[in-house]
């Protein structure tokens, strides 16, 4: 088979920048398909990331694109994979300008899709107040009275550092609570209040959270919430689970210390393959995949020769 390019990278976010950035330094030819779809779009800035903290989202990634001009090897899509399937010898691509491309190699960069409460002001206030992640929002708001809405295996994970930040904390579960009397009573013991009442909406001026309201009727006073998703987490392509790539219980791809997936020829990294969501996280997991796939490409040429 004749490839247009080594490897196809889907996604054009941290994770899949960083993967080219890999890949153009040891001149491995690749294309980034994008669709424009990047999770932090709502926020006006990402944080925890030296040199670019509290940068504007789509300034980090015009900085990124701009670093990548010098290697000739990587070219961009502006558009989505609408498909992938595997050959004898490599992947073939649809793209959604109905074209078809010959790849090598797959790295799945696509990330998650974040499952809105289908409430008033929820997709009003997402990253503005409300958050997902206490590292990238946590610092501007400490000292607030903030609201956690969490009922997994997760809630007790982030629960410590949202208490911290927190004057006071509600813990909201939007229904019963799936744990039991002794982490209620850790609760209690930490003077967090918590709510199973189903949230009806939120009560916003602007930007600004105002209040939590609740189908019984109560309204809670709170200045930001942090929102864990309903576990597992929902990626933004399918293309990985028809390729066959196994998943974990959480919903993330399993890979390997190089991002390989279960599918020979397939890696993956950014949001997808781990609950710990940062731009700096998924640009270091986007890193290490275009390097485990340059050494995949790279082992295979010399072992020919």
């Amino acid at each position: 088979m004749k490839f247009d390019y080594e490897v196809l990278i889907v996604g054009g976010g941290p994770a899949g920048l960083s993967a080219a950035l890999s890949l153009g330094r040891m001149s491995r030819t690749a294309l980034v398909c994008d669709d424009s779809r990047p999770r932090n779009a709502p926020s006006s800035h990402l944080n925890n990331f030296p040199t670019r903290d509290g940068i504007h989202p789509a300034e980090w990634r015009r900085l990124a694109k701009k670093d990548l001009e010098k290697y000739k090897t990587i070219e961009f899509f502006d558009g989505s994979v609408l498909s992938v399937e595997k050959s004898s010898s490599g992947f073939v691509a649809k793209l959604s300008s109905e074209t078809f491309a010959r790849f090598r190699k797959v790295i799945l960069a696509y990330g998650v899709e974040d499952k809105p409460l289908s409430v008033p002001g929820f997709k009003e206030l997402w990253g503005k107040t409300i958050f997902h992640c206490p590292y990238c929002h946590g610092f501007e708001i400490r000292g607030s009275r903030l609201g956690l809405i969490s009922n997994s295996e997760m809630t007790f994970h982030m629960l410590p550092m949202v208490n911290d930040l927190a004057s006071d904390l509600i813990l909201f579960t939007n229904g019963k609570a799936e744990f039991g009397e002794e982490q209620k009573d850790l609760l209690k013991r930490n003077r967090i209040e918590l709510i199973e009442e189903k949230i009806s909406g939120f009560i916003y001026e602007g930007e600004q959270l105002k209040a939590v309201s609740l189908e019984n009727g109560k309204v809670k006073e709170r200045q930001a919430v942090f929102f864990q998703p309903t576990l597992p987490f929902s990626l933004k392509s399918p293309i990985g689970e028809t390729l066959g790539c196994e998943k974990n219980q959480f919903g993330f791809y399993k890979v390997n210390e190089r991002g390989a997936t279960s599918v020979e020829g397939v890696f993956a990294g950014g949001d997808n393959v781990s609950p710990a969501h940062s731009v700096l996280l998924a640009a270091a997991s986007g890193a290490m995949a275009g390097v485990g796939t340059v050494l995949s490409l790279l082992g295979e040429q010399f072992a020919k020769n």
